[in-house]
């Protein structure tokens, strides 16, 4: 199971309260509005639909959807017609992007604090729409080609909304997917940093994910509001890993800790992963009492089989060792939730709600030796699932023309089994904030919050790495999800002639950090006697530690200064962190802890025509990872980089051609790997690898799109 790749099972449907705002519009403009965009302001980058508009806010960043546990509080930083993006998803804009330009009356960015929706702060986006006339939707064509790939041409997607009484609905049909590849050496080296061994490495990886969604949102009368939301996806992954090994220098028997012999040779990995996955999820909101009352429900299920597959030939290319691990993974979430909201005198808000919450894992795996089935392992079944409750208090102030707060107090119990172990705990929950609003072009923003963190079921599982002779996990029942006090503060400043400058600072002291750890596990022989023990790694908890960071984003309008049409965004974030490292004792950024990240973009819509053009680079600097086993760092140098041009209406269409990769573009990993776990005595380097993963750029990708 590739969890990186569950972002598109959480995408359309988080919409719960959003197409109602399709079917009817605010009239007044927001009096708490910051700024105010009408639809000709978009009209330069021609938009197909809303969030095409959204990201052209300036100073505007999109926080994506609610990957916490449960349902939670805040979530998305969008609203249309004033109403919150309900549910969970990695990308909730999907849903504004079914929403036509055309029906687009304003966009409005709010103070999130001011809004009486429990844990929204900072800046939020507001969809004005008006009611639909007839059937609308729009359609786009996005193929790529690669030099070192096959063709991607049947990526895009169909969408489609209207209305019909008082039933709005929109739906999609969208084949997405994407195509990867990198090459180039790899040098093994020695503890003194000889060459033993040379190596040709090459990667390439195809991922096709077709998938539909269709949103319903019945409005039977004045302030009833219910959404039914249906999604459906597959995703279907193919990688393969291929190296060619030369060895250097000569031959040396029984070899010394530090020393190693290159093998000349070859090596094949493959990999496949056939996925599908669905979820239903729906909400009511309606008049309760002196308040409203809204009742939630979620249901999601993945299923998702993987096979990997290693295959290793001598210099003869015959096959010297051939290996699998098969793995099937059962994965569901279901939620029930319900929200009391009122509010006794204007400016003070109050909201009670309360959650319960079902999550499993099944998950079954199998290692084999092809050539020898002596070595084959049992199937190893594990079970997980973690049922929770949480309630909250929140109550919303505001506290002068300037001042506004929001307090949420609560707690979660949750009972956890895995392996048949079962453990219970109960933790508090909650924040405060503040937001000073000095004008409409200076607001600052303030909070404070205790954090429970969402734990990964798959790190409970033990794993097979079939490529790498250090790479194998064990099972740890013990993990327990991080909890930490999380600060931050806000900044956003909106300039004369439309500059914006946006500084965040923040700070988090965690508790039970979640990292690879060394676990010793008892060997048995047939008879399950305890015959030794076997010193291998898990993923576990390591204690305390302190994270921080600074954010700068700002957006530049070229008009004052004589470049009319053109708009720079640029951002920049420094990050770092402290832990004791659980072997050496030592202080240590957290693993994998990206160090900086800076971006920088250009976009000119040249005046009185139909053409812009652009580009974009980003580059990061990140830290090492740590395992008791190997210390690696992985860094791509310059930094990701693509420039198109575009033109608004060829036959009625937008066309936009756009070359990824255009400067070289490369990848690092430099690991050392020990002789045994690093906090065993006498633990020393065995090997250095240094790799080069080169990207064949420049890629084309063609985007052309239109509506009706």
């Amino acid at each position: 199971m590739t969890t990186g790749f569950k972002t598109p099972l959480l995408t359309a449907l988080i919409s719960l309260t959003l197409i109602s705002g399709v079917s009817q519009a605010q009239d007044d403009e927001s009096s708490s509005a910051l700024r105010t965009f009408q639809p000709d302001y978009f009209t330069q980058f021609a938009p197909q639909n809303a969030f095409d508009m959204v990201r052209r806010v300036p100073g505007f960043q999109t926080r994506g959807g609610n990957n916490a546990r449960g349902l939670g509080q805040g979530g998305a930083n969008v609203l249309v017609n004033g109403n919150q993006i309900v549910g969970k998803g990695g990308d909730p804009f999907a849903q504004v992007g079914r929403i036509p330009a055309a029906n687009v009356v304003r966009i409005e960015i709010l103070d999130g604090t001011n809004l009486d929706i429990p844990g929204l702060t900072g800046q939020v986006v507001n969809v004005v729409t008006k009611a639909s006339e007839g059937i609308s939707g729009s359609w786009e064509w996005s193929p790529e080609w690669r030099k070192i790939q096959e063709p991607m041409l049947l990526r895009g997607n169909v969408k489609v909304s209207g209305e019909t009484g008082n039933l709005a609905y929109a739906a999609e049909l969208r084949a997405r997917g994407f195509r990867g590849g990198v090459e180039g050496p790899e040098t093994r080296r020695n503890a003194d940093g000889s060459i033993y061994e040379n190596r040709d490495f090459r990667l390439r990886a195809n991922g096709n994910s077709p998938g539909g969604t269709v949103n319903l949102t019945w409005k039977p009368k004045e302030d009833h509001i219910g959404n039914l939301n249906f999604e459906y996806n597959e995703f279907k992954l193919r990688r393969r890993n291929s190296y060619v090994r030369d060895a250097v220098g000569d031959f040396v028997a029984a070899p010394p800790d530090g020393v190693n012999n290159g093998v000349d040779g070859s090596e094949r990995f493959l990999f496949s992963e056939d996925e599908w996955n669905g979820k239903v999820d729906g909400d009511f909101e309606f008049p309760f009492w002196d308040g409203k009352l809204k009742v939630i429900g979620y249901y999601r299920e993945e299923h998702s089989p993987t096979l990997a597959r290693f295959f290793d030939y001598d210099a003869n290319a015959d096959l010297v060792s051939q290996t699998e691990f098969d793995q099937i993974a059962d994965e569901g979430e279901a939620i029930f939730k319900t929200e009391y909201s009122w509010s006794r005198k204007e400016g003070r808000d109050w909201q009670v709600s309360l959650e319960g919450a079902y999550n499993f894992l099944d998950i079954e795996n199998q290692f084999f030796d092809i050539l020898d089935s002596t070595n084959n392992s049992d199937r190893n079944v594990l079970a997980i699932d973690e049922n929770r409750a949480e309630g909250f208090l929140t109550h919303s102030r505001k506290l002068g023309e300037k001042w506004s707060a929001q307090a949420s107090i609560g707690a979660e119990y949750s009972e956890l089994t895995a392996g048949g172990q079962t453990r219970s705990f109960t933790r508090p929950k909650g924040f405060v904030s503040a937001t000073y609003t000095k004008d409409d072009s200076l607001n600052i923003t303030a909070k404070v919050e205790r954090q429970v963190g969402q734990l990964n079921f798959f790190d409970f599982s033990s794993s097979v790495s079939l490529q790498e002779d250090v790479g194998d996990r064990g099972t740890n029942l013990d993990l327990v999800p991080e909890q930490a006090w999380g600060g931050e503060i806000n900044l956003n400043k909106t300039f004369k002639d439309g500059h914006t400058l946006e500084i965040q600072a923040h700070g988090r002291l965690v508790e039970d950090i979640v990292d690879s750890i060394p676990l010793d596990i008892d060997e048995l022989d047939a008879q399950g006697n305890v015959i030794g023990t076997i010193y291998t790694t898990g993923v576990g908890n390591i204690g305390s530690g302190e994270q921080g960071g600074v954010h700068i984003n700002a957006t530049i309008k070229g008009k004052p200064f004589g470049f009319d049409g053109v708009e720079i965004r640029t951002g920049a974030a420094w990050h770092g962190s402290s832990v004791t490292d659980p072997i050496t004792g030592e202080t240590r950024q957290f693993s994998g802890q990206n160090m900086f990240d800076g971006n920088f973009s250009l976009r000119h819509d040249i005046p009185n025509t139909d053409w812009a053009w652009g580009f974009f680079i980003e580059t990061s600097e990140r830290g090492s990872n740590y395992s008791p086993f190997t210390i690696s760092r992985f860094d791509m140098r310059p930094g990701w980089n693509e420039i198109f041009i575009e033109h608004k209406d060829i036959l009625g269409m937008k066309v936009q051609l756009e070359l990824g990769a255009f400067i070289k573009t490369h990848e690092t990993l430099d690991r050392r790997i020990f002789t045994q776990r690093r906090d065993l005595a006498g633990a020393t380097i065995s090997r250095i690898e240094n790799r080069r993963q080169n990207f064949r750029g420049p890629f084309l990708q063609l985007q052309v799109s239109d509506t009706f």
